[in-house]
């Protein structure tokens, strides 16, 4: 009986293997597909303002090449790490990230752009510190939560732990101010307590929690809530933040099924704000067209699935939590930006991964997507 179980065992394992390494290589294409079309796109969207502000139509796109071969670059060298190195990163990312949030504190360290200060500046490159927070987060939470001891039912030293470290992350990024980077880290959160476990008694008090914490936040900064009426009412706020959810659905009407064409987009001629970064998806909806849009939306669920995948074919705890944190981070990201876009969220400063011009977030998505892929080829360490 014992050598049919050891022998049922080894066929198990090697079959979770082969589904771990097809899911890895579709993980690969899905990212290159991904990132090949946020590069045509940011070309599109940011060569008249290259033109503009800096005399090259290619200052955006040179930049943003550049990081995504370093990404891809970065994915072979992780592939080299050890996963016993890649876990033992939890305690040092966690306080980076705090130590690079706190220099909030320190006047001069934060480049202020448009009203908030989320940059550092370091030897010419900029960064943005809520990138390295995400993803410190998420390990922090995985190590956590994989622990041998943890007791998910337990308040004091299962639940509130992962509260408090929470609260200190969002505590920093909201003094930058970037709220929409503390929303996506609470759904994170919630996300990996819930795959942990998390009893439904204890899901009412989360949610009041965060719901509290959404109604503090506005009522420290009002203008936030004059995000929310112009989400709800664009037409009439036009001048209060309805200006450029207009011009995003002018540019969903304008692109009709097919779209007008690579290029040819109206609404990026200075009419809709951060047509590059934060809404570069209404210029891909006005250029691809309905058909572009849908295209671009089943290929991130696909990289969700893909993710999710990875994350349930996993043996480690740890390697479980952190495949399904650095999915949850992406995904959840990808829809809110489409979600303000479509109009059905309101507006954040939250870039599309994969797809926006921005060098952090590009780079911060092509490491985690390096370490789901680590995480595909690991079967030694696996079990």
């Amino acid at each position: 009986m014992s050598r049919v179980l050891a022998r049922h065992s080894n066929v198990s394992e090697k079959l979770d293997a082969e589904k771990l390494r097809v899911a890895g290589r579709l993980l690969f294409a899905t990212t290159l597909l991904l990132v090949m079309t946020g590069l045509v796109m940011v070309y599109a969207a940011s060569a008249l303002k290259g033109e503009q502000q800096f005399n090259d139509a290619f200052v955006f796109i040179r930049k943003q090449s550049l990081v995504a071969i370093t990404g891809l670059i970065l994915m072979v060298g992780v592939s080299k790490v050890p996963m016993r190195f890649i876990e033992r990163m939890a305690v040092p990312l966690f306080v980076l990230a705090i130590g690079l949030l706190s220099l909030i504190f320190v006047p001069g360290v934060y480049k202020t752009t448009g009203g908030a200060a989320r940059w550092i500046a370091f030897a010419g490159i900029r960064f943005q510190t809520s990138e390295i927070a995400k993803i410190a987060l998420v390990f922090f939470l995985a190590k956590n939560l994989s622990r041998k001891d943890f007791d998910i039912d337990a308040w004091k030293t299962g639940i509130m732990p992962n509260l408090v470290v929470f609260g200190c992350f969002a505590f920093l990024m909201m003094m930058q101010p970037d709220f929409g980077s503390t929303a996506l880290m609470a759904v994170v959160l919630f996300g990996m307590l819930f795959v942990s476990g998390l009893s439904w008694r204890y899901i009412g008090g989360c949610l009041l929690l965060a719901l509290t914490g959404f109604v503090g936040a506005v009522a420290v900064a009002p203008y936030r809530l004059v995000r929310l009426t112009s989400f709800l009412d664009p037409w009439g706020s036009i001048q209060r933040g309805g200006f450029q959810i207009i011009q995003s659905f002018l540019a969903f009407q304008n692109g009709g099924l097919l779209g007008l064409g690579l290029g040819e987009s109206r609404q990026k001629l200075f009419f809709l704000p951060e047509a590059h970064t934060d809404f570069i998806l209404a210029v891909l909806a006005e250029e691809l067209g309905f058909i572009g849009v849908t295209f671009l939306c089943l290929t991130f669920a696909y990289y969700c699935f893909l993710g999710f995948r990875i994350s349930f074919l996993q043996a480690k705890p740890f390697q479980r939590y952190l495949a399904f944190g650095l999915t949850a981070m992406i995904g959840v990201q990808g829809a809110i930006n489409m979600g303000v876009a479509m109009g059905l969220l309101p507006t954040k400063g939250i870039p599309l991964p994969f797809i926006s011009s921005g060098a952090s977030s590009l780079l911060m998505s092509l490491v985690s997507t390096a370490i789901l892929l680590r995480l595909t080829y690991n079967e030694h360490y696996r079990r």
